[in-house]
């Protein structure tokens, strides 16, 4: 009896090991660029970012273009989201609900990628809508996260179960804007790589 009870603690052992840990580390975004009818227009918007480099960690999130340079950085401690317009770096208070309306629909169907498999999200606001690929396998702790309601980053990471997109699709009245995971990898980021003027440096 001894020996059937240790069988059975030694598998809910091994399941709880099983299950999947929080990502950190990176992810490569691929953009594609499309009009109002669905035609490809990537090779028109030069001016425009073809890559995104992000990176995340327990509680902080930072990305760079194709170039190297700064787009976007959220650091929780400060609950502040930096972005970057032309040469400049603005900021905001993380706590800002924009758009204001979130409505979030649960889409039939998955696609793999990069060997994921998918589910979607379709989220619409007043500025468009954002139909999201995820996978729970690819997902961090959504608590760290929960005072980010710019960009309905809270919102999401509630509906997802901290799962991050691996695909994404943006659109509204000006076009569409397709960004695909074209790379995923593990990696530990310390907190101080999140501080702005550590960030600003070139990656």
């Amino acid at each position: 009896m001894k020996k059937i009870f240790l069988f059975f603690c030694s598998i809910i052992f091994l399941a709880s090991c099983a299950t999947t840990s929080p990502f950190q580390g990176r992810i490569v975004y691929q953009y594609q660029y499309l009009d109002k009818s669905g035609k490809n227009v990537s090779d028109q918007m030069k001016e425009m970012d073809t890559e995104q480099r992000y990176y995340i960690n327990p509680a902080n999130y930072k990305s760079y273009n194709q170039k190297g340079e700064l787009t976007q950085l959220y650091n929780s401690t400060s609950n502040k989201y930096f972005y970057s317009v032309g040469m400049e770096l603005e900021t905001i208070d993380a706590s800002t609900p924009s758009p204001k309306n979130f409505f979030a629909e649960d889409k039939k169907g998955e696609e793999k990628i990069l060997d994921h498999p998918c589910k979607k999200l379709l989220v619409s606001s007043e500025l468009g809508s954002v139909l999201y690929y995820y996978d729970k396998t690819v997902k961090v702790n959504p608590a760290p996260f929960m005072k980010h309601r710019f960009g309905n980053w809270s919102q999401y990471l509630s509906k997802t179960k901290g799962a991050l997109p691996l695909k994404f699709i943006l659109t509204n009245k000006e076009g569409t804007l397709v960004a695909t995971a074209i790379e995923i990898k593990s990696m530990t980021l310390l907190d101080e790589e999140f501080e702005v003027q550590r960030a600003l440096r070139k990656k």
